[in-house]
This record gives C-alpha cells, structure tokens and sequence, in this order.
C-alpha cells in the first residue's frame, strides 16, 4: 500500500464529500440552510419540554442555567451528539452504498471514511458559526477557553473516525447494523450528558457515563464554549481507551477490507 499524506488525502476525499452534500440538498428551496435549521428546530422541541414543561435547570444557582444559558448548552451537546450518531448511522452502508468504487481494486477505501467525515465535518461547522455568533452577539462569548474547541475537535473527529472505520467494515458482513445503529443511537441520546452535565447524574448513571465515548467529547465541547468544568482524570482514561479503539478500528477496517467487493 502506498502511503500518502493527510493532504493528499484531502485532497482526494474533498471532491467525494463536496458531490454528496451537494447532492443531499439539490432540488431543496432552501438548500444547506436545512443543516442548520434541522438541529435548531430540536432544540427548540427539547427546549419547549425540558425547560417549559418540566423546569429543568442545567446548574444549582448558576445565572447561565436560565433561559438562553440552557438553550446553548443544550445546543452545544446536541450538535455533537448529532455529528457522531450521523457517522455512526450513514456508515453502516457506507461500503454497500458505494459499491461501484469498491469492486475497483486500485480505489482506497479508506477514503469514503475520510469523505463521510467531511461531509458532517460541513455540517457540524456551520452549527458551530451559528452557535459562536449566537454567544458574541448576546455578549457570552470570546473566552479563553474557546482555545480548547480545537482539542474538542480532534477528539470528535477520533471518535468519528474509530465508529466510521469499524462500523464500515463490519456493516457489509452484518447487515442489521444498518438497523440497529439507528435505534441504539436513539436510546443513547439520553445516556449522553446531551440534556443534562455530568455531575448532576444520579450515581448509577454517572457509571454508564463514565463508560460511555460520548460523554467526554460532549463536556469538553461545552468547557470549551462556555468554562464549564470537566473531569481531567476521566477524560484522560476515555482518550486512552478512544486511541487504542481507533487503531483497533483501522485494523479491523483492513483485515476485513478483501471481503467487501464480494459482499456488495
């Protein structure tokens, strides 16, 4: 195998990325705008009932738990809750919906992975811009800690990479994933600190959290974007743990790579 360079691979994944979204949003009467709309219009309903309904508060006493300080916060964990469970769901029949460039033997495959990646990658940062702008014009934003989102992006990205390389290998061989993924994803949403922190967990669901790849991803979003607080000894062990399940992934990705033109 010939190695390349991150940007080579860039610059090979860019046009396979850009003709799908394209493609996601031709014909639309408002196009791309929809990546946008989509995740506000979520927060808005999980506003509605968390906060009008059921008087949820994000911290005891905190002045930002109120009103727009929820709303944000809500906003921030949802858009890497929904980035991750993107690639995680889209990526089960990533081999199978791309079967034409998989029977080409001189293709690599890894790069459908790097393309899918790129693709929410748009996504994810126009909801990031709304977010930003949201936060300097309401006088909230332009912290020091807005230097750790680009630590909270490269671990998203790891994490995104590890369940696209794995789920894409196997998904060819295990075809109810393309099933499964979708209704899992659903349920973790609410064992994901998305609508709530950490610490204000009961004791049983906070062990689920600490096992759990997207809680620490989703809490260094939010110490980025706002200074709250995150635990630096358990997200030490899950960055551990998330390296050693990335190369795993990459394995299993090129172990089980000969199989997929017979499989698709």
């Amino acid at each position: 195998m010939i190695a390349r360079s991150p940007w080579t691979n860039l610059s090979l994944a860019w046009p396979l990325a850009k003709r799908d979204v394209l493609a996601r949003y031709r014909g639309s009467l408002i196009g791309v705008a929809w990546a946008l709309l989509a995740p506000l219009a979520m927060v808005l309903v999980y506003t509605l009932v968390f906060r009008g309904v059921f008087q949820a508060r994000w911290g005891a006493g905190a002045d930002s738990a109120d009103g727009f300080g929820y709303v944000a916060r809500l906003f921030a964990g949802l858009m890497v809750f929904q980035a991750v469970a993107e690639v995680a769901t889209r990526a089960t029949r990533l081999i199978q919906d791309n079967a034409n460039l998989v029977k080409r033997v001189v293709f690599p495959l890894d790069l459908l992975v790097l393309a899918l990646l790129l693709q929410v990658g748009v996504h994810t940062l126009l909801q990031a811009g709304v977010l930003a702008l949201l936060l300097l014009g309401l006088g909230e934003g332009l912290r020091w800690s807005w230097l750790l989102l680009a630590l909270a992006a490269a671990w998203l990205l790891m994490l995104q990479y590890t369940l696209a390389m794995a789920l894409a290998a196997l998904g060819p061989y295990l075809r109810d994933l393309q099933h499964v993924v979708p209704v899992a994803m659903t349920g973790l949403l609410f064992l994901s600190p998305v609508f709530y922190p950490v610490q204000a967990a009961p004791a049983v669901l906070k062990v689920l959290l600490a096992f759990n790849p997207l809680s620490a991803p989703i809490e260094l979003a939010r110490a980025a974007w706002f200074g709250d607080a995150v635990d630096v000894v358990a997200a030490g062990w899950q960055g551990a743990a998330l390296i050693v399940a990335m190369l795993g992934a990459r394995w299993m990705f090129r172990r089980l790579r000969p199989g997929f033109p017979d499989l698709v």
